[in-house]
Order: C-alpha cells, then structure tokens, then sequence
C-alpha cells in the first residue's frame, strides 16, 4: 500500500515538492493520549498501537471494527501512519478519518491494500484531538501494531540517483538443503528484512540544527516512518537504525551532508 493521499490533495503553499523524503519519528509524532476500540480479541491489546512495538498488537473481535486515538487536545497534524499490520493479507478495507467536533470526516478513501507495507497516509494539516482507523471489511479480522498522528519532517532535498529503493533492497538469509550427491532437497527462507539507505547532501546549516538533531535523538529508543519520493513512488518503510546518523560539514559554502541507513521489516 504505502502512500495514501487526501482526495483532491492540494500540497500546501509552504510545505517542499512530493519529491522531497517525508519521515515521520517521534520528535513529530503525538503521544500522551488514550485508545479506544469497537471492541478488542481477548487475546490482543487495545493501546498497542499507541506503542513502538511490533509484536504487540491490537485485533478487534469483529469487522466492521474502529480505533481510534484521543491525543486528550487539538494538534495539528499533515500524516498519519500505520506498521505492523496485516490490512493487505487479510483482505481489508479501511480508511483514515479525524472528528471535527460533531462528526467523523473522511481523510482517506477506503481503500484495500494488496500487500501489509507500512502506510504513511498524507494529507492537508488538520486541527483535531481524535484521530481513527475505520475498518469496514475484511475476509478476516487485521492486526494492528504501531498507530501514529504526526506533523511530518519534509527533507529540504530530494532523493534519486544512487538510491536503491527500498521494496528491492530485500536482504534475505536462506537455508539450502542438498542431498549427499548434491541433489537439490529445497531452500528454506530464514528470516527477510529490507536495508534502507539514505543520502542527503548540500543540506543548509541551520536546518540541520533546527530539525535533524531532534531526529537522531528520537530515533535512539524508536524506529521511523520514511516515504522517499511520496509523489511518485509508493513505497514505505518503518525503519530502526543501530548508528546514530552523524552530520558532516562539506566545506562548500557552510554547507552539510548526511547519510542514514537501516534495516525495516520486508513484506511479500
């Protein structure tokens, strides 16, 4: 699934082109509030999603079905993203939606995602304290595990030669079972991830201390959501990274350079 867009998005007048990365962490994300459900399986949790987990997840305990999230005050938010779910393989359809104070109003269409990519849902800001994901079908009831409302991190620069994108860069451990006369018995597939890798240079100085501190901070104790073309490309990744990412100066003009790698959860 990855990028959802607000039907008839209008990128707003002071945000960058769909071009540029957006990343979502937890310096940009809203926490503090309160979860709720339509109702939840006994063996599952309903705050999960509230969380940076993913083995802990919300399941409700029947479709249709909501979640929602109650940040306890309005925020303002231009994203909303999900990971850990299984939307795509169990057949669902869900859309976006915040409560203007009276009613439910739709962010997204409903949509059926074909496969269980992290989803980075971008939309015009809005106002709101209660945010929700509606389910409306599905063959057979999703799992839910990371839920976020954020204020998106725009990249002042734009990303394409030399990226390899991230649905591709599949790293994979394999078993192979041959025979003593090297018959060919099968293979088995261990484990998967995908490697995510990022280059951004001739990044202006006072953005870097402004904005990309705060993002090596966060993402210390939490994974992030990254979108690295939204405008073109669908793709996704809900990424941890185990080395801070360090900035450098260029020697041009003052200017900086950085570069950002990790490893996300892969998908088929």
């Amino acid at each position: 699934m990855g990028v959802i867009f607000q039907p008839f998005y209008v990128l707003p007048r002071a945000d960058l082109p769909l071009t540029h990365a957006r990343i979502v962490h937890a310096g940009n994300w809203f926490s503090g509030g309160t979860a709720s459900a339509s109702g939840t399986n006994a063996a599952f949790f309903e705050d999960a999603p509230m969380g940076s987990l993913t083995y802990e997840k919300w399941r409700a305990d029947a479709v249709p079905a909501t979640w929602e999230y109650d940040h306890g005050s309005e925020v303002v938010a231009d994203a909303i993203c999900i990971a850990a779910h299984t939307l795509g393989t169990s057949g669902a359809t869900f859309k976006l939606q915040y409560h203007d104070g009276s009613t439910w109003v739709d962010l997204t269409r409903a949509v059926s995602p074909e496969n269980d990519m992290p989803v980075m849902a971008i939309f015009e800001p809005v106002e709101a304290q209660r945010w929700r994901i509606s389910i409306s079908a599905a063959s057979e009831v999703p799992d839910l595990g990371v839920f976020r409302v954020a204020d998106t991190m725009q990249m002042p620069r734009p990303l394409y030669g030399g990226h390899a994108p991230m649905d591709m860069s599949r790293q994979t451990v394999m078993r192979q079972n041959n025979s003593e006369t090297g018959e060919f018995l099968g293979k088995t597939r261990v484990r998967s991830s995908l490697m995510a890798q990022f280059e951004w240079r001739h990044l202006d100085p006072d953005w870097v201390r402004s904005y990309w501190r705060p993002f090596m901070l966060a993402i210390e104790t939490d994974p992030y959501f990254i979108a690295w073309r939204p405008g073109r490309f669908p793709e996704v990744a809900y990424v941890t990274t185990a080395q801070a990412p360090i900035p450098q100066n260029m020697g041009i003009n003052g200017l900086m350079q950085v570069s950002l790698t990790g490893t996300a959860r892969g998908y088929d």
